[in-house]
């Protein structure tokens, strides 16, 4: 982390040789699955939710192979497949399976790529996000991701991905401050009959 913030940080800004340009890269690729991750939160609907979610899945694919952290690659790549499973839920009898089917890999692709701590924490997040995605329901949804995100947010600062972690630090609130709004807000007002 230290390198981070005194090497790495500062050749997004000029400077620095070949490596800092892939990190260059990298945080830039980044700051695009960065800003998918940080609008999903704000749509109403669990299918827009998830639709919007693919931009972070793919972003931070690419992102964290660059950066060298392959559990997080692997599984935001299978995070995108599964989203495109959860999107079927409630629809098609078989899509409960397919989505299911999709959680054990979680276990096998940390297993095949581990690198540690980070690949705890990388794996914990999406187990927890996958419970997420299981829900119908948006508040459900929501919830679970308060408890999925300080999860990535770790494996984030564990692997100095700071689009990473401006993301998850941004779900978290936005989707806390939904959670909040939705349960104040007053009931939608029901029309009147008409009276005779």
């Amino acid at each position: 982390m230290i390198e981070m913030l005194t090497v790495r940080f500062p050749a997004l800004f000029g400077g620095g040789g070949e490596a800092d340009i892939w990190w260059s890269v990298a945080q830039l690729v980044g700051l695009c699955g960065m800003l998918g991750g940080m609008l999903w939160p704000f749509f109403r609907s669990r299918r827009a939710m998830l639709l919007v979610q693919l931009v972070p899945c793919l972003g931070f694919a690419l992102h964290f192979a660059l950066v060298g952290a392959p559990t997080a690659a692997a599984l935001n790549g299978l995070a995108a497949l599964q989203v495109l499973a959860a999107l079927a839920l409630g629809t098609w009898p078989a899509s409960r399976l397919v989505y299911l089917l999709i959680l054990p890999v979680i276990a096998a692709v940390m297993a095949a790529t581990w690198t540690g701590l980070p690949s705890v924490f990388a794996a914990a997040g999406m187990a927890l996000i996958s419970l997420a995605r299981y829900q119908t329901r948006v508040a459900v949804f929501r919830g679970t991701m308060l408890v999925a995100l300080p999860c990535w947010f770790v494996h984030n600062f564990l692997v100095g991905s700071i689009p990473g972690m401006i993301s998850d630090l941004t779900g978290m609130a936005v989707n806390a401050w939904m959670l909040l709004r939705d349960r104040t807000a007053p009931p939608p007002s029901s029309p009147m009959a008409p009276t005779s």
